[in-house]
């Protein structure tokens, strides 16, 4: 999350163990950053955002706890690691799920300003179950996939509402963290408050897949289908989706459904416009290009002419770089 102006982007792949090192290490470099960011909330009550953490996420309280122990403890960290009500971040996503030979294979972009991503690939176990997943503040996840073949992705949902609850990359930390399959990640979604709109699409081994729109003010809607972007069925924020072309990139997902070759199809059409944009300047530019492989449960992190694979298998600690202005 650096504050200079770049588009090249600095990439972290690593694993997490008892001794935390590596995480510390992203910590040290991200948190001046999101410290700023943090304390722009309008909720100062440690205390509470913790509290909210074991109401409604309980399985997660082992994690968090020793997270804030790892980082150095303090209220701005812990208010910071429960992502209760924190500052309004909107971002602008393109997601689909597709079938592929070896079976679901859920493939999303996700467009945000290169100054405030993470950019880092995270292999971890916290709970028992191993997960693959890039990272989002220091601990969610912006999309990932758990030793269960279950795979999940968050994309803003397009509407001007804000109200208690969790930003969405917890809420995806801990599907990966908890859920076996689709099934186990609709009851999920259908207890848990979210602090703005967002839409999550989850897909298994079994070939199932959800759409699920949740919001602060509404109850959750689940959906069959297999394209989304940043609005909820219909549009509702028009200034927003039309700066992000969201009506348009859902109609090229749409196309991809029925093509003969779905999957080669998407590949192609995810790494050029409308669904890869270059608008970095106002934050609306791709960052990556993610292919999640149930079967295997492998993550492919692509970019025109370029692609970086990883496996819960071997998985492989590393870093690398991209240059969003020469893909």
């Amino acid at each position: 999350m650096d504050e200079s102006q770049s588009n090249i982007l600095d990439f972290y792949a690593i694993s997490d163990d008892a001794s935390g090192d590596a995480l510390r290490e992203i910590f040290r470099e991200f948190w001046p950053a999101y410290q700023k960011w943090i304390e722009r909330s309008d909720t100062n009550d440690a205390g509470m955002c913790a509290g909210q953490i074991r109401a409604h996420m309980p399985e997660l309280v082992g994690v968090f706890d020793r997270l804030v122990a790892l980082f150095g403890g303090g209220e701005d960290i812990a208010r910071f690691l429960s992502l209760y009500s924190p500052p309004r971040v909107v971002r602008a996503c393109s997601q689909l799920v597709v079938d592929d030979d070896d079976g679901p294979v859920l493939i999303r972009s996700y467009d945000f300003h290169p100054d405030l991503f993470d950019g880092v690939v995270l292999s971890s176990s916290w709970c028992g179950t191993p997960t693959l997943a890039v990272m989002d503040c220091l601990w969610g996840a912006l999309d990932g996939i758990n030793a269960h073949g279950c795979a999940v992705a968050l994309a803003f949902g397009g509407r001007n509402a804000v109200g208690p609850g969790f930003a969405a990359p917890l809420i995806v930390r801990y599907l990966l963290e908890t859920c076996r399959d689709v099934r186990d990640a609709r009851g999920a979604l259908a207890g848990l408050p979210v602090y703005m709109p967002y839409t999550f699409v989850v897909a298994d081994l079994s070939g199932e897949f959800l759409t699920a729109y949740l919001g602060p003010d509404r109850e959750p809607v689940f959906v069959s289908r297999r394209a989304s972007t940043n609005h909820q069925g219909s549009v509702e924020w028009e200034a927003y989706c039309e700066q992000t072309q969201s009506e348009g990139r859902l109609e090229a997902l749409e196309a991809l459904v029925d093509s003969a070759d779905a999957m080669g199809a998407a590949r192609d059409a995810f790494v050029r416009a409308p669904l890869w944009r270059r608008d970095y300047s106002r934050g609306a530019g791709t960052l990556y290009v993610a292919e999640y492989r149930v079967a295997s449960r492998e993550l492919v992190l692509r970019w025109p002419g370029r692609e970086e694979r990883f496996g819960l298998d071997g998985f492989e600690p590393r870093r690398f770089s991209v240059d969003l202005d020469s893909v």
